[in-house]
């Protein structure tokens, strides 16, 4: 069907859904595994630019395989980390390809600092681990390589809605945000590459819509751990400048160190109890909670550490507007950034639907690996743009594969008429709600650190009632332009996604790494070393589980 805005229909062998560091992966990836392969990237706003590597604090996790062995990195991970719920043997593999992933962002073209013997310039963080600061220009310095190869890019494009063909990928629909026009794409593999759900509550990390989520989900993708959608990290009150780290260091109006009622020892980065502990002393009129030490805002000495010149002045701009509106208010809370990545995965990141995979933060949970906490930096700080580089690197030989066969697979006439009925109807209202208007209910769910982070039975149906409020909200979605109309798919989505990551934790009865629940305080390998899968059947929301396989794995659970 035609649009009175027009249509254009596209073909790819590869379509790479994204422009951030996990898409460019792929599809540099693809091509130099096939260059003959017609890859395609479709990005909504403009690629190099777009995702998360190029707006925080740039830093890489480092292995030295000569002392490190992969192996005892799991057993750290699996005890202090993913708490038992994770995929070893994917851990196992990302740590193994770390050197490698290092040096093929250098050969990418990447500024990643070295000392003068060659060697890279890593800071030491723990017993197994360093970290290395990245330029914040690294997705444009892929982006060059990947047009050099022979990508094609398509910018200000959303896509928001897969097609499928008896059960396989078939392509996917979407719109220019400039114009409106309608655009088909028919691919023979598609890579969804479009990040986690962030709740457009914390700046930094507000790209993250969860729109790719919800298409996948709605095309009939199974989602694995969507309750661990509730990252919080602490920031400070007026100017809501993160300060990693600052946990370490929290004191209450008395003067007290609360920061010893939850942590006994070193930790690899901020756990959920410091949300509870936060929680727990305001409700006890313990507040306000400050940090008695000097931190960082914004990481500024960390960047200081090595040469980045692109970046420089992204972190200088940032300390310098935190200082002046905090001055010495060192009075902190916690901020919902949200990081849900459930798309589930295989070893080849390729979904429960044929031909498509999913990379990067979009699936970062769902492939397990990283177990009972959400998306970088999930305590695993340096993880997520370098997990984004392993996924899409882990895609690329099956994705080319499967770009390599003979036919496009056909697309039904009626799913795209379907699918573009529902991508126009914010536009065809005479009147409604806006976008902002459901994403302030959808606040009021997530955004209580009671409601997402230190959980019980009765505040996640409080949180529920919020969610359905905002879902039957969704028939009057309006839109006035084309820009609107973007956001009111990812208002959808955020509802999308609420939804899926409060039904999962109404499921688990336990608490297990960064997942808490008060009126279930205790981890119970007993009865739940299981997977929470989520998949739409007939346009209903179904939940089941799937036992961890642990007993095939190296490091063994205490089970009770």
């Amino acid at each position: 069907m035609d649009t009175k805005y027009g249509r254009e229909d596209l073909t790819a062998d590869v379509l790479v859904i994204g422009g951030g560091i996990a898409g460019l992966t792929a599809a540099v990836s693809i091509k130099e595994k096939n260059p003959d392969l017609d890859v395609l990237i479709v990005e909504k706003q403009t690629c190099g630019y777009s995702g998360k590597a190029n707006k925080g604090g740039g830093v890489l996790q480092y292995f030295d395989l000569s002392r490190v062995n992969p192996v005892e990195f799991a057993a750290y991970h699996a005890n202090v980390i993913g708490c038992f719920l994770g995929d070893q043997e994917l851990m196992i593999k990302y740590v193994q390809m770390n050197n490698h992933m290092f040096d093929k962002l250098v050969e990418w073209g990447a500024n990643v600092p070295k000392r003068e013997d060659g060697s890279y310039d890593v800071m030491p963080t723990g017993p197994m681990t360093a970290m290395i600061g990245i330029d914040l220009d690294v997705t444009l310095k892929v982006r060059r390589t990947a047009e050099k190869l022979g990508v094609r890019i398509m910018d200000k494009t959303s896509v928001t809605d897969l097609l499928t063909s008896d059960g396989k990928i078939a392509g996917a629909v979407g719109f220019s945000i400039l114009d409106g026009k309608l655009y088909t794409f028919r691919a023979k593999a598609v890579v969804l590459a479009t990040g986690s759900q962030n709740y457009r509550i914390g700046p930094m990390w507000g790209s993250g819509r969860g729109d790719g989520i919800a298409a996948a989900y709605r095309a009939g993708a199974e989602m694995r751990n969507t309750e661990f959608g509730n990252f919080a990290q602490l920031v400070k009150v007026r100017s809501h400048e993160e300060v990693v780290f600052g946990e370490n260091f929290m004191y209450n109006k008395a003067g007290e160190h609360v920061t010893k009622n939850f942590r006994t020892g070193p930790e690899p980065d901020i756990s959920g109890s410091a949300i509870a502990e936060w929680y727990n002393q305001m409700a006890a009129n313990m507040g306000p909670i400050v940090l008695k030490r000097e931190m960082p805002e914004g990481g500024g000495p960390l960047n200081m550490l090595w040469k980045r010149p692109y970046g420089q002045r992204f972190w200088e701009l940032n300390n310098e507007h935190a200082h002046a509106v905090d001055g010495d208010d060192m009075e902190v809370c916690p901020m919902l950034i949200g990081e849900q990545s459930p798309v589930k995965v295989d070893h080849d990141m390729q979904t429960t639907i044929p031909g498509l995979f999913a990379i990067g933060d979009a699936s970062y949970c769902g492939s397990a690996a990283p177990g009972a906490v959400p998306a970088p930096p999930g305590r695993n700080r340096g993880s997520g743009i370098l997990n984004a580089v392993f996924a899409g690197i882990m895609c690329s030989d099956a994705a080319s594969k499967t770009g390599a066969g003979e036919t496009l697979p056909p697309v039904c006439d009626k799913q795209i008429e379907d699918c573009v009925k529902r991508l126009y109807a914010p536009l065809e209202r005479e009147s409604g709600c806006k976008s902002k208007d459901i994403m302030r209910v959808i606040h009021k769910a997530v955004g209580p650190m009671e409601r997402s982070v230190y959980m019980s039975g009765h505040r996640i149906e409080t949180a529920m009632r919020y969610v359905e409020k905002a879902k039957s909200m969704l028939g009057e979605l309006k839109a006035d332009d084309f820009h609107e109309l973007l956001n009111a798919h990812e208002a959808e989505a955020a509802v999308l996604s609420a939804e899926m990551q409060f039904r999962a934790a109404a499921m688990r009865k336990e608490s297990r790494g960064w997942f808490i629940r008060e009126d279930y305080p205790e981890t119970d390998n007993k009865n739940w070393l299981k997977w929470i899968i989520v998949k739409n059947k007939d346009g209903e929301m179904a939940l089941s589980t799937e036992d961890v396989p642990w007993e095939k794995w190296p490091i063994k659970p205490p089970i009770d």
